[in-house]
């Protein structure tokens, strides 16, 4: 059989993820595996099938077809074009296949997941204070303390939604053969040493102590 694809998706390098719905996907199973697989390039339903039934794990073609439905819906697979093949008795076969929409997915927690808004006080920031505070031997105001890590916290995901952003092909490629652990370590070092040359941090803290 011959086989010719016609692509007319344009794959985004990096797709940022920060809405809450789109994260619940990615402690999806069976949808994570969907994105592994297209990692490699346009699939179409029955490839899929194929893929899932080489790890023994049997879906039906229907089943696919709701997988990829509700990737599709929160924006992380697309169509890519049409399959054409011919068989040995010349019948033309068309299929849909499908792309993930970007090489590289990375994911951003909102600080209100970590029961954080705004200036106010929250758990988290709380016991890093106090972490901090005696590790530094201060002790300081919650509130101020919560300040300024919300801000931290929101600059260091703008810093690393650049980074990822401008990276280049060489980097981008690097990344996709991450998994999400190794993703989120990369974003959070690489964040956090992005933020030291813009942000003298220990003077920030001192203050945070002293108001």
């Amino acid at each position: 059989m011959v086989s010719q694809e016609a692509i007319t998706y344009k794959q985004k390098p990096v797709k940022i993820i920060k809405d809450q719905e789109t994260l619940k996907i990615f402690h999806d199973e069976n949808l994570m595996q969907v994105l592994s697989y297209l990692k490699k390039g346009p699939s179409s339903i029955q490839d899929l099938v194929v893929k899932f039934k080489k790890h023994d794990n049997e879906k039906s073609d229907k089943t696919i077809y709701r997988y990829l439905h509700k990737l599709i819906e929160v924006k992380l697979v697309a169509k890519a074009g049409k399959r054409v093949t011919a068989d040995k008795n010349d019948d033309i076969i068309s299929e849909t296949i499908y792309i993930r929409s970007a090489k590289a997915f990375i994911t951003v927690n909102p600080i209100d997941d970590r029961d954080c808004s705004g200036g106010e006080e929250c758990p988290v920031w709380e016991v890093i204070r106090l972490l901090v505070g005696q590790f530094y031997d201060k002790k300081g105001d919650g509130k101020s303390f919560s300040e300024l890590a919300t801000k931290l916290d929101r600059d260091i995901d703008n810093l690393v939604i650049q980074m990822f952003e401008n990276a280049d092909e060489e980097t981008l490629d690097k990344i996709v053969e991450l998994d999400w652990s190794g993703i989120n370590h990369v974003m959070q070092f690489a964040g956090w040493m992005a933020i030291s040359t813009k942000i003298d941090i220990p003077k920030e803290l001192e203050k945070s102590y002293n108001s």
